[in-house]
């Protein structure tokens, strides 16, 4: 199985590059520049810097005319593997176009600032991040770009996660630059409260671990609740979950952390990242008979690549890494996606919800106060939701056409994702059962599931048929059976 987890220091967030499947072609990859605006959308402003790409230019035939095929970057530093297999590179062979690979501004080499700033961080956003995409693609089919060999050629852009919605959106409001779009586990809509996150890892230990997996983690909280009311209590959880230094219990921010960075984060890398067999095995530990619930659960949690080699549990030391304005610092990616979050997402992953088992550990709050302690006071709850309600009211509308979208049953992103309601004649939605975040952008014929291995193989169905008009025979029918099933569906409900 290629998908092996690249561990990040980043806790949290998640915001990891897709890793890149084994190479299927070994030939020279040309790493790019583009100087592009700092600021798309201001004409006075005529500031540039320096966009990342990769490109595989030995995939390209114009025998049936010309394409371009990008898999877009999000909140990463991008990679040459992405260009040498992978669903996008098998999409760029059948159709013979060109592969590229973008990277996103403010990750990565990508960096329109010398530093990260707050008020260098104002042209952080997903407008101005499609607008790098738009003039990348207008520089790639001008005539300064290989002569002009792209001029009249097709553009399909390619996304997992964020970077999904961000080739979503591009569609939507550039239907005359871009013809196709696949968004693989996309969100959708932004969301202040994103209780449903824990609920899909909860369904997720519960389905592929059992109740008793569940019930056991909900024990384990509890009694740890408990514990650290006294102070030798407090001492027993933190000799057990190896913490970084005593857990403060007095300071809600403190244990809001021990159980967003050691806790839940850790369900979350298990569920989204999961393989098969991984929430089994962890659940085996959790509900095994050596010691007791507390025990059990810290064992399995300490563990872990990630919670190494200790769990912080002290919101300042959170704050002061977050407060590095370096591009270089540990946390500056986690920076940069929050910031993202705090002007135009949210996302927030707390346990407000009843069904799951962490309880009240980590509520609203708490990422109330993230914002305004990393960037400053402005950014208060209603600047959030005034940015939330922006970025629903831009781009978190209907789906555009010539956008197929696929989304895991246990992906705990799903809930806030394209789903049957929001699929239409010309859009599809693919939920495929039992996996996780951004399976279905790994390469044909190496994926977990039958179920996946025919989404992955009408997803290319899709494509190909936009930009060529052309049917694959292994698809054809099964692009047709979807697209009619799915309007008939749409009209009896």
């Amino acid at each position: 199985m290629w998908w092996l987890l690249l561990l990040s220091s980043v806790a949290g967030l998640r915001t990891l590059e897709p890793p890149a499947p084994p190479p299927v072609s070994r030939n020279q990859v040309v790493e790019g520049w583009l100087p592009v605006r700092l600021n798309h959308f201001d004409a006075s402003n005529t500031e540039t810097f320096q966009m990342r790409y990769f490109y595989n230019p030995d995939l390209k035939n114009a025998t049936s005319g010309t394409h371009i095929v990008i898999f877009v970057g999000g909140e990463w530093a991008i990679s040459a593997g992405w260009v040498q297999a992978g669903l996008p590179y098998d999409l760029a062979s059948e159709i013979g176009a060109g592969l590229f690979y973008t990277e996103h501004r403010y990750y990565g080499l990508t960096r329109p600032s010398t530093d990260t700033s707050v008020e260098d961080l104002r042209y952080l956003n997903v407008d101005q991040a499609i607008g790098d995409l738009v003039q990348f693609i207008q520089h790639v089919k001008s005539d300064d770009f290989e002569d002009g060999y792209y001029r009249n050629a097709t553009v399909s852009l390619v996304g997992c996660s964020y970077a999904g919605s961000m080739a979503t959106w591009a569609r939507l409001g550039y239907p005359h630059l871009v013809t196709a779009a696949f968004s693989d586990s996309g969100p959708l809509r932004a969301q202040e409260d994103f209780p449903e996150y824990l609920e899909v890892i909860t369904e997720a230990l519960r389905t592929q671990g059992g109740q008793a997996c569940v019930d056991a983690v909900g024990e384990a909280v509890d009694m740890m609740l408990e514990l650290i009311t006294t102070t030798a209590g407090v001492q027993r959880v933190s000799e057990l979950f190896n913490t970084c230094s005593l857990l403060q219990s007095s300071s809600p921010l403190d244990v809001a952390t021990f159980f967003w960075f050691g806790i839940t984060e850790t369900f979350a890398y298990l569920v989204q990242y999961a393989t098969p067999g991984n929430i089994p095995a962890a659940c085996s530990i959790i509900t095994g008979s050596q010691g007791d619930p507390v025990e059990r659960l810290s064992t399995w949690i300490t563990s872990q690549p990630w919670t190494q080699p200790c769990i912080e549990t002290r919101y300042q030391e959170v704050l002061a890494g977050h407060t590095n304005t370096s591009y270089d610092a540990p946390d500056a990616v986690m920076r940069l996606w929050t910031y993202q979050t705090c002007v135009e997402y949210g996302w927030y992953q707390t346990t407000t919800s009843s069904d799951q088992p962490f309880r009240d550990t980590v509520p609203l709050e708490y990422f109330h106060q993230m914002c305004r302690d990393f960037f400053g006071e402005m950014f208060t709850p209603t600047f959030l939701r005034a940015g939330i309600s922006r970025t629903n009211l831009l781009w978190g509308s209907q789906l555009p056409d010539r956008v197929v979208s696929v989304a895991g049953g246990a992906d705990p992103w799903s809930p806030v994702g394209p789903n049957a309601s929001d699929a239409h004649q010309h859009a599809p939605v693919y939920v495929v059962d039992g996996v996780s975040h951004c399976r279905a952008v790994s390469s044909l014929g190496n994926s977990e599931t039958e179920e996946l291995e025919k989404t992955k193989q009408a997803v290319v169905d899709h494509m190909v048929y936009w930009t060529t008009g052309r049917s694959l025979p292994s698809g054809a029918g099964g692009l047709t059976a979807s697209v009619l099933l799915l309007a008939i569906a749409l009209l009896v409900q």
